[in-house]
């Protein structure tokens, strides 16, 4: 005979249950209305103010305009298109103005104004980096990296690695950087021999990767030949990393995404603690000899700590937590800028054969006629390399086309932005967003914005020179890109060693007929359009057809 409470305890525990998860759903969906109507609100207020904005909806913000935007661009396109697509499409609104995305984000003021910029990158500006910028960054090098830290903190590593990104210690690292592009060189080489389409991003990223490697840690990684462990976990870890919603729910939902985000860190962390330590018994005690980023680092810590596990035959744990982050962040921005730069600069020479000729004349007179000795003649003079202004009009006018990164940050309750025409934009609640692609491609601060000219970087003409603080790929102020000297100055060894031993094709129209891609696959009539893939890369691999010179 069944207990007379049996029953009747199952369904009340089964009514309890549904009660509490309706509750549940009724206090998310009131939470999440709540917040929707102050997203809104909020908008509405700056709107009622005169500040400026694309057509708001009450209900939608401008998620509609979105929507319809991405709808015309390709899927995978990079985010800091929106900008302007935006310009494009309401060219009276002006280069600051404000967009309303939420849930997918906090209210934004999209910034494009060089001027305004610079007052909220200032060294006196109180405006930090986006908290999101964190949350990035955190699966990549779990947040102990110097685009993570604050305050004292920040300014105490900041100090310690500056020494090793100097201009004079950067120039002392040629000949090791000329090694590394002499193999990428050879590869090059190799594939116009082979006489096949191929991707070019892979070479370019190998060799940022190896550049990275022997400069920080004199560790020959050889990613140019054969896979690394170490790099490949660095790689994947990108797609798992997310500012907001960007990578896609179902990434985001991926049930093994944090396995995967622990398993490439713990693959990246035996790989560098590896590569620390040996560094560290090399020099252990003899520090001044050093070359490498890490050595200075290093010494300089020693100077700061008079006392530490270090002198003790061991390294500081302390250090190795900040070291193990900065090698991880110095891999995964080094090879962004200078890996996708590298392909655009290629792309960019090979359809503008004029500025080609410039180049490779400039190299011609400053390197000798005779190509096959300019790597030794920047391993013994490696000052030549500033004696190529026009090379680095290339590179700038590259970098000014096809900007890598943008600059997120938090606003602040009183924190007002002025332009120029002292019109006035509150940052609370905000997430301030300078967008470099929309700031670099705005014809308010560039004379013939869509057309490839290293000429304006030069300063021989006044109408094309750029006004000030409008070019800004690495930022400005004390918390700009620490490796800018570095990527220029393997960007210039890149040119100077191997624009005169080849002609490339892009070969995009071949790569379609192979792959046959579904939807739009342009950006402003640009099949090499930038995706994101941490930061922007050239899209599809950046396929190419090379022959010898």
């Amino acid at each position: 005979m069944a207990s007379p409470t049996g029953p009747s305890s199952s369904s009340n525990l089964h009514l309890t249950t549904s009660t509490i998860l309706a509750a549940l759903v009724a206090i998310l969906l009131s939470s999440f209305v709540t917040k929707a109507w102050r997203a809104r609100q909020y908008m509405r207020r700056l709107q009622k103010q005169g500040l400026p904005m694309p057509p708001h909806n009450i209900f939608l913000g401008h998620l509609g305009l979105a929507a319809s935007i991405t709808s015309s661009l390709p899927s995978d396109a990079h985010g800091h298109y929106l900008a302007d697509q935006i310009r494009q499409r309401f060219p009276d609104l002006g280069p600051t103005f404000y967009l309303d995305l939420w849930p997918f984000s906090d209210p934004m003021l999209i910034v494009t104004d060089p001027e305004v910029i610079g007052s909220f990158c200032a060294p006196d500006s109180l405006l930090p980096k986006h908290p999101g910028v964190k949350k990035f960054m955190y699966p990549i090098t779990g947040g102990y990296d110097l685009n993570c830290l604050d305050g004292e903190t920040w300014r105490f590593w900041r100090k310690l690695f500056n020494p090793g990104f100097s201009a004079g210690h950067v120039l002392s690292l040629v000949p090791v950087m000329v090694e590394e592009v002499e193999v990428f060189r050879g590869e090059l080489r190799r594939r116009a021999e082979a006489g096949r389409m191929f991707g070019f991003e892979d070479l370019a990223l190998g060799l940022a990767v190896d550049v990275i490697g022997r400069v920080a840690l004199d560790a020959k990684l050889n990613t140019q030949r054969e896979p690394n462990p170490w790099i490949s976990a660095l790689l994947a870890q990108r797609k798992w990393a997310a500012f907001g919603l960007e990578m896609g729910l179902s990434t985001l939902l991926n049930p093994m995404r944090y396995f995967h985000m622990w398993n490439n860190r713990r693959i990246m962390d035996k790989y560098i603690n590896r590569e620390l330590d040996e560094r560290y018994n090399t020099t252990h005690g003899d520090t001044a000899k050093s070359k490498t980023i890490i050595d200075l680092a290093l010494s300089g810590y020693k100077s700061e700590k008079s006392s530490t596990s270090a002198d003790k035959g061991q390294l500081n744990p302390e250090f190795r937590k900040y070291a193990l982050s900065q090698m991880k962040v110095f891999i995964f921005a080094g090879h962004d800028t200078t890996s996708t730069t590298i392909c655009y600069a290629w792309l960019l020479l090979s359809r503008n054969p004029q500025a080609m000729a410039k180049l490779r004349a400039e190299h011609d007179a400053v390197l000798g006629p005779d190509k096959t000795k300019a790597a030794e003649a920047l391993t013994s003079n490696p000052a030549l390399l500033n004696r190529l202004p026009y090379t680095l009009a290339v590179i700038k006018e590259t970098l000014r086309v096809f900007p890598v990164v943008s600059s997120p940050r938090g606003g602040q309750p009183d924190y007002t932005l002025t332009d120029a025409a002292g019109h006035r934009f509150p940052t609370a609640h905000c997430l301030v967003w300078a967008v470099h692609h929309g700031l670099h491609h705005n014809p308010l601060w560039w004379p013939r914005v869509s057309e490839f000219l290293p000429e304006r970087f030069l300063g021989d003409d006044d109408a094309l020179r750029p006004l000030k603080n409008a070019w800004r790929p690495f930022e400005f102020g004390p918390r700009a890109c620490i490796g800018t000297e570095l990527a220029l100055t393997e960007l210039k060894i890149v040119l100077a060693l191997t624009a005169r031993d080849f002609e490339l094709q892009e070969a995009y129209e071949e790569w379609d007929r192979v792959n046959r891609p579904s939807g739009v696959k342009r950006v402003d009539g640009e099949r090499a359009y930038q995706i994101q893939l941490g930061s922007a890369h050239p899209v599809d691999g950046f396929p190419v057809r090379i022959r010898a010179r």
